[in-house]
């Protein structure tokens, strides 16, 4: 707390004149009837490819236009349309291990091991070599460096699932889910983990492999026909059961045993090294269409030149559940999604028009997303293809999504902002509106990864999400919302209290307004993780 207090004095001292405290800014009236008219049961609950999902996004296109703004979407449009596709394997992965002399052993899928070909690979047949890589870490700063000392261009890496005790629930989150990404920017084109004693006393491979099974799922498609994964470079992603693990590292520097006492003792490091071994794999893809939608965008331009290539993306997601397909408790079966997100949506329209009053130096775009309930997809889309001109960037992104607004806030959490040097602007922001910054309350839950900002985080780019806190009975209101009318046909306007919704629109407007302007070029911390396991600028290092 107290370096959040230091960041906001000084920060507030050299970005703005503050103005009196809590002065309402945003016009209420305007966004209650926003919020009505997105949650009308006439929306039909707006899921992603329905009618009524385009007539929401139809409406936040006509107040773009109302605001001012310039269309930011394909064509010159407002939309900037996708597909989702479901993919899953086409058939089952077939594979066998070579040894130094050129015998083959085939591996039986489901017995030996699960799995197959990541969405964007297709179908295809390679043989490549096996090579070890402990823990599959690229860690020096905690004593793993799996990945720096052999080459894995073009092999296929067999790894160990573990993770160092003490991290923060970020970074081990992190940590257990790029662990493809990591072989894949290695040049890796296939990953095998091996099923070790420690997983098999949390979960038999009988049990766990119904998890890994399918490598597919929902996904959308790019531009160039190929559908969307975040390991580019990797075909195939597998895992080897506890006695093909065995079989695998029979006669290796190490053996399963050695890997079970290793991780026995505290997960000792693992040395990494080439078996002499390589592996023969076949698999197939199925691609299935699903749906298509889109997302609703406008731009509005900057004043400086000198930041012109520099887009600060403000995202709030559109869609919701739609209308349940069997009959609910109370009648209603339209999920009409006022709190998640009508707020978000109608914040970040009244943020389009004060803007557009008083432009700031960087462009700005405004995207009501897409297919955020079904995975992140609209936001993860965007950030793969935002439609920029030559040169320009995504240099930073503010979300706002379901503010739960049914007390007198006080406090404000700004989840991501003490990553990046985006903070100090971020605590200026609060400051100048007379509330208080506070810490994640509830890290444990990872919430950071479960809104749309983290699909510009994990293409390297510095986001906050904006969101309330515990204080002044926050805990309770929002225990009582979540538990009781999260996604669920009772979450409906008139449950919003709108001078709430105001203040929290206010907040959201002083947060974009100055990381819109900051003078430097937004950048992750020089000693954060996320700068590392990401990529992007480092803040300092222009």
């Amino acid at each position: 707390m107290k370096k959040l207090t230091v960041l906001a004095a000084l920060a507030a001292s050299v970005l703005a004149a503050p103005v009196a405290a809590q002065e309402a800014m945003t016009d209420r009236a305007v966004l209650e009837n926003d919020v009505r008219v997105l949650a009308d049961d006439a929306m039909e609950g707006r899921e992603a490819g329905t009618d009524g999902y385009d007539r929401a996004a139809q409406y936040v296109a006509g107040r773009y236009a109302e605001i001012g703004l310039t269309p930011g979407g394909d064509d010159g449009g407002w939309y900037q349309s996708f597909g989702l596709v479901r993919t899953s394997l086409a058939r089952d992965t077939s594979m066998a291990i070579v040894n130094a002399e050129g015998r083959s052993v085939k591996m039986s899928y489901g017995t030996d091991f699960v799995g197959g070909g990541l969405p964007s690979a297709g179908s295809g047949a390679f043989e490549a070599e096996l090579v070890f890589v402990g823990y599959g870490l690229d860690r020096p700063d905690l004593g793993f460096d799996d990945l720096g000392t052999v080459d894995l261009e073009g092999k296929v890496a067999l790894w160990v699932f573990d993770n160092p005790e003490g991290l923060d629930p970020l970074e081990e989150r992190i940590l257990q889910q790029r662990a493809n990404e990591r072989f894949a920017a290695h040049g890796a084109i296939g990953a095998i983990m091996l099923w070790t004693p420690a997983l098999d006393m949390r979960i038999p491979f009988e049990r766990g492999s119904n998890f890994f099974a399918s490598t597919g799922g929902l996904t959308w498609m790019g531009p160039d026909g190929v559908p969307g994964d975040t390991a580019n470079g990797l075909r195939v992603s597998m895992v080897a059961s506890s006695d093909m693990a065995r079989t695998l590292l029979e006669g290796q520097q190490l053996t399963l045993d050695d890997v079970a006492a290793a991780q026995s003792e505290g997960m000792t490091p693992l040395p990494a090294f080439e078996t002499g071994r390589r592996v023969r794999i076949s698999y197939a893809n199925s691609v299935e269409p699903v749906l298509e939608t889109s997302n609703v965008i406008g731009m509005l331009p900057g004043t400086d030149p000198a930041l012109a290539d520099q887009y600060v993306v403000i995202t709030a997601h559109l869609d919701h559940e739609g209308i349940s397909p069997y009959p609910l408790p109370g009648g209603d079966r339209i999920y009409n999604g006022a709190m998640d997100n009508a707020t978000g949506v109608s914040a970040m329209m009244e943020m389009a028009r004060l803007l557009r009053a008083n432009p700031p130096r960087r462009p700005i775009l405004f995207v009501a997303l897409g297919a955020e309930e079904l995975g992140l997809l609209g936001s993860s889309y965007h950030a793969a293809f935002p439609g920029l001109e030559e040169g320009a960037v995504l240099a930073a992104n503010v979300n706002v999504d379901m503010p739960v607004l049914t007390w007198p806030f006080t406090d404000v959490v700004a989840f991501g902002s003490d990553r990046s040097n985006l903070g100090p602007y971020v605590a200026s922001a609060v400051s100048e509106y007379g509330l208080e910054l506070v810490p994640d309350p509830n890290p444990g839950e990872a919430f950071f990864f479960r809104s749309d900002q983290y699909s510009y985080v994990e293409r390297g780019i510095p986001a906050v999400y904006v969101e309330l806190g515990f204080g002044n009975g926050g805990e309770e209101a929002q225990t009582s919302f979540l538990s009781t009318h999260y996604h669920q046909p009772s979450d409906e306007p008139d449950r919003i209290v709108y001078e709430q919704l105001g203040r929290f629109a206010d907040i959201a407007y002083l947060v974009a307004r100055n990381v819109a302007n900051m003078d430097e070029r937004p950048g992750w911390l020089p000693d954060e993780y996320f700068g590392r396991a990401f990529g992007g600028p480092i803040a300092g290092e222009e």
